[in-house]
């Protein structure tokens, strides 16, 4: 039931309907085994169980389309992506066996990719979050990102003209196993939007977070078992 919720992203009606289970029946168990999904995150979505090969590692950020955060209108909520309101999450991918890495989030979807890997804005250093990727990358591993990431090259490598065209074939792969992940997330209706749950904008935000790192989970089940990201 939670997982064809999360496929589906179908209402309380038409699950009770297809379950034979009154609706409060199908919202609670859904929310319980929603949750016991996400709680698998902290074992499957880690930093060591990161690949000895791997010296770089692809990062973005995807948005997540959602209705209008009522109780707090503002600019910062506004997508350019979507052309409406959303959040960000930034994730983080081994290339060498697919597996996802890092999940961070949710930001308004108009924070820059630059503020959310530091976790602050540039000339407020001391402001920075400790929790944010910046902090938290391993000793050795050096990110891959797209020109939104050039004002931080001492984490992170973007193509220029004055790299090879291996260098070059390298970085845009790592960035295409980028876009395939956030694809295959996206297969999931919950994340594909528009997000319709919550009351107020708190509440809102860590349910988001709950069915983007559910998602998350078992999109790395798949990749372990048969399915990678690529086909070598």
């Amino acid at each position: 039931m939670a997982l064809h919720w999360l496929k589906l992203y179908s209402t309380e009606e038409v699950m009770a309907g297809r379950w034979g289970h009154g609706e409060q029946y199908c919202r609670e168990t859904t929310k319980k085994y929603v949750k016991q999904i996400r709680s698998m995150k902290s074992q499957k979505i880690t930093f060591r169980g990161l690949h000895p090969k791997c010296r770089f590692a692809p990062v973005d950020c995807v948005h997540i389309i959602c209705y209008e955060f009522r109780c707090d209108p503002d600019s910062k909520w506004w997508s350019h992506k979507s052309n409406g309101p959303g959040v960000s999450f930034e994730v983080v991918t081994d290339p060498v066996d697919g597996h996802i890495r890092w999940v961070n989030g949710p930001e308004p979807a108009s924070t820059h990719d630059l503020t959310f890997l530091r976790g602050g804005k540039k000339g407020k250093e001391k402001e920075w979050k400790k929790s944010s990727l910046y902090f938290n990358l391993p000793k050795g591993l050096r990110l891959v990102g797209d020109s939104a990431y050039e004002g931080q090259p001492d984490k992170v490598s973007t193509t220029n003209d004055a790299h090879d065209p291996a260098t070059k074939e390298l970085f845009a792969r790592m960035k295409s196993l980028q876009e395939t992940l956030f694809k295959r997330l996206k297969d999931f209706k919950v994340v594909r939007g528009p997000f319709r749950h919550g009351q107020g904008t708190e509440d809102k935000l860590e349910k988001i977070k709950l069915c983007f790192e559910a998602c998350l989970v078992l999109v790395q089940y798949d990749i372990e078992n048969g399915h990678p990201l690529f086909q070598v």
